[in-house]
């Protein structure tokens, strides 16, 4: 039973993280080497796995906890919980924090041409002068609505080649996934997301082309990271994938699973109710397994019996179900991406896939793959 209390860590502002941190309230369970790569100024580190051991502080206080993305510290805040501590659990972890602070670092930072427009206004005299362009007159707007990945982010780009350093791109996109996807592709190309708005039918962003392009964009193999693409949708290739993943995770690597076509199977949240679908798309659902428990062999399948007979040695042998492994990716902060173009492709709905699970294009998949040194294909 949860006792403890969640909420949204976007949704506290500076003050509020810095006056916790100031009363000892506020409390980081990554490890701590995550910890130590950066964190929130005034958090104590207490790491997940230790808290069993070590937890010293005054039960009469409220203490905040957060993790990377909210899974981990959502486990502490049970366990204290239960320990007779009255906990918060900042969801959106980390991650989010930064997210948010980049956002309003890009809303707020003035472009080049604005700042040079504010010293030209202070050095004029008070002689009538021309007015420098405004932005919008230096803005190009294209629509790319009903184009699917990575189609739209291929537009952008060619898009930006015509037009001028400071000169920027508002695009309107129906794809939801391009949401994360122009992020990830602006960090990698040193242009400038100005502003992001996403919609349930759209999602609409400005791009800046930033004053000079980046002498190399080409990838730095120095992180230490994981990316996997899953794309088969049978079950020893699935099983072969998380138990990597999980792997490379206790190991102290970031995971991403990009699961695209098939491989969205292994996504599939058990008993998700009525799904508005069409014809077609219900067709198509019919003939795909309905998660990842029914999902076949690569070989000796058997009409199902195979797969029967694999799960029974798994579980003699103290091995993992594909379920039991999907659970362990999520509650150690392994990134799960479905890749929105083949959820249309293939008619699955957001509501059939579990709750924790992302939903971007390949854009977000190259970011990651930045950031990485070990890149599979399954």
């Amino acid at each position: 039973m949860v006792k403890f209390k969640t909420v949204q860590i976007t949704d506290l502002t500076d003050a509020d993280l810095e006056a916790m941190g100031q009363q000892g309230q506020l409390i980081d369970v990554r490890e701590t080497e995550e910890y130590e790569a950066g964190h929130i100024d005034g958090a104590q580190s207490y790491p997940l796995s230790s808290l069993n051991t070590k937890f010293p502080l005054d039960q009469s206080k409220t203490y905040y906890l957060y993790c990377q993305a909210g899974k981990r510290s959502q486990q502490a805040s049970q366990m204290l919980s239960d320990s007779g501590f009255t906990v918060v659990n900042l969801n959106g972890g980390y991650q989010a924090f930064q997210d948010k602070a980049e956002a309003e670092k890009a809303q707020t930072a003035p472009t080049k041409n604005e700042k040079e427009a504010t010293d030209s206004a202070i050095t004029e005299t008070a002689q009538e002068t021309t007015a420098p362009p405004s932005l919008k007159s230096r803005r190009k707007k294209v629509n790319y609505s009903g184009m699917q990945c990575p189609g739209p982010l291929m537009n952008v780009n060619q898009e930006l080649k015509q037009l001028k350093p400071g000169d920027q791109l508002e695009v309107v996109v129906t794809d939801p996934g391009f949401a994360s996807d122009i992020k990830s592709w602006a960090s990698q190309t040193g242009n400038t997301l100005v502003d992001l708005k996403q919609s349930e039918k759209e999602v609409t962003a400005v791009i800046e082309k930033a004053e000079q392009q980046p002498k190399d964009l080409s990838v730095q193999h120095t992180e230490k990271g994981t990316t996997i693409v899953l794309f088969s949708g049978e079950l020893d290739k699935a099983l072969a994938a998380f138990i990597i993943a999980n792997g490379a995770r206790a190991a102290g690597r970031e995971v991403s699973i990009f699961c695209t076509f098939w491989g969205l199977n292994a996504l599939k949240r058990p008993n998700p109710g009525k799904v508005k679908k069409t014809g077609i798309e219900r067709l198509f659902g019919m003939m795909l397994p309905s998660g990842p428990e029914n999902m076949p062999l690569s070989k000796m399948n058997m009409f199902g019996l195979g797969r029967l007979m694999m799960k029974m040695i798994m579980k003699q042998k103290n091995v993992d179900s594909l379920p039991t492994l999907i659970d362990k990716a999520i509650d150690n902060d392994i990134k799960l991406i479905a890749c929105t173009m083949s959820m249309d492709v293939m008619g699955i709905k957001k509501e059939e896939l579990r709750s924790e699970v992302e939903f971007a294009g390949v854009g977000t998949y190259i970011g990651d793959t930045e950031h990485a040194n070990h890149n599979l294909f399954i």
